[in-house]
């Protein structure tokens, strides 16, 4: 049999398989190394998730605790009037950055409109508690923001690394394996053709050998 799936058994064939056989050991390596250090990210960022989330909760609590202070001192008519008068709304502007090949999103509130980030109720008819209320609820904006912005950014690496494995282990289990096993056929397919030509030419040296005695 002189080829197997479509493949000639040539020096030239053996030599081409032999360069890819090599590109993809080099492309192997290379792509373990990105997801080792995918995975120190990952394991690094799922801490400050852990974190942020924890922030995000005591904020969640220290901002209900003066809402609660806030609505007893002014009244829930009087807070919900202070909370209708907002004079705008948040704006969320989005970047990206690139961690090891990956882009992962950035998270910023815009600022609001000079004239709207002024104070917007009147000091006579409301308290300081309800100042400390609205800056709690500021805060707890921003926690939320920043852990959107990690666990988004955990997301993508958790898929990246489930990319790149399975880019690993279609070279290690399959293209390599198979580009070694043709590599291997072809040394046999060459092997046994010097082998045959080897006899061949031995034969015919017997001939002449026979031919000359006569």
């Amino acid at each position: 049999m002189s080829s197997i799936e479509g493949v000639n058994a040539t020096r030239m064939a053996l030599l081409e398989f032999k360069t890819r056989l090599n590109l993809a050991q080099k492309g192997h390596d290379l792509l373990r190394e990105k997801m080792d250090a995918l995975v120190m990210e990952f394991f690094g960022l799922l801490e400050d998730v852990k974190k942020a989330r924890e922030e995000v909760f005591k904020e969640f609590e220290k901002a209900f605790s003066t809402l609660i202070e806030a609505k007893m001192l002014l009244g829930p008519v009087k807070l919900r009037e202070v909370a209708l008068g907002v004079p705008y709304s948040l704006e969320i502007q989005t970047e990206t950055k690139n961690i090891m090949g990956v882009r992962v999103p950035l998270l910023q509130l815009e600022k609001p409109p000079e004239e709207a980030s002024q104070l917007f109720y009147g000091f006579s008819d409301t308290s300081a508690k309800l100042d400390e209320c609205i800056q709690a609820f500021r805060d707890v904006i921003k926690r939320v923001l920043r852990l959107a912005e990690l666990q988004a950014t955990l997301s993508r690496l958790a898929q990246e690394i489930s990319d790149t494995k399975r880019r690993v282990n279609a070279l290690n289990y399959i293209l390599i394996p198979r580009l070694q096993a043709f590599i291997a056929w072809i040394n046999l397919m060459l092997a046994e053709r010097e082998r045959e030509e080897f006899v061949r030419l031995k034969k015919i040296k017997k001939r002449l050998e026979a031919a000359s005695t006569l």
